[in-house]
């Protein structure tokens, strides 16, 4: 990999989290930056989301939207599991309010699964075992959002750990409206996408980049 590496730690974190704790410095996830290709304007990321709860909270990354390309059109942006095993959880915010949140999904992906984040929805990372979670992910360049993440306290959902279930699902209350949450999985890549230009050109593959055309309900 070559381009920049850094960490989050739990104090870079803390305005996303559920609730403070100590252990400020520990790193909570590792990106590491490749650059663009010159060719395809497609860079490649590598992130790992290290174990370890975040309090009560299962670790995860920061969460971000990604802007639109200069025809209006959202940037999609596409993640295969590498290790482990990692949960994405997609919302869709109304674009006259930003906390009401019109479409919810939990994408449960496995070593090896490839997830394509849809356009116009924002993100988070998940990693719910007890060792790393790696993930690739091809993107175009441009500068994430992190901000409505931010000043609203994180995603619509908190995951905390549960005795009796792998998590409890609590419902952020700095949104003013929330769906109920739905379990998705990726469906197969559709071969149409394989040459990612619908990651710098997403105008040109919409009716492939629907949560109908991409995920099945589990």
């Amino acid at each position: 990999m070559s381009g920049k590496s850094y960490e989050k730690t739990v104090k870079e974190l803390s305005p996303v989290l559920y609730e403070h704790f100590g252990e400020q410095e520990r790193a909570v996830y590792r990106v590491l930056r490749g650059e663009v290709d010159k060719n395809s304007k497609v860079r490649y990321d590598e992130t790992t989301i290290f174990p370890g709860l975040l309090g009560r909270e299962l670790p995860k990354t920061f969460g971000h939207y990604h802007p639109k390309n200069s025809i209006g059109v959202g940037f999609p942006e596409l993640y295969k599991v590498l290790e482990g095993r990692v949960w994405y959880l997609i919302q869709k915010p109304r674009e006259s309010n930003l906390k009401i949140i019109d479409e919810i999904y939990l994408i449960e992906a496995n070593c090896g699964e490839e997830v394509i984040i849809p356009p116009g929805f924002g993100h988070v990372s998940i990693n719910p075992e007890n060792k790393n979670a790696k993930m690739a992910n091809w993107g175009a360049e441009f500068e994430n959002d992190y901000n409505t993440y931010k000043n609203l306290r994180g995603a619509c959902y908190y995951f905390l750990k549960s005795k009796n279930e792998l998590a409890n699902i609590e419902k952020n209350s700095y949104y003013e409206a929330v769906p109920e949450l739905v379990k998705i999985r990726s469906k197969k890549l559709s071969k149409k996408l394989k040459n990612l230009e619908f990651l710098t050109k997403p105008e040109k593959y919409l009716n492939l980049l629907t949560v109908e055309n991409c995920f099945e309900r589990i």
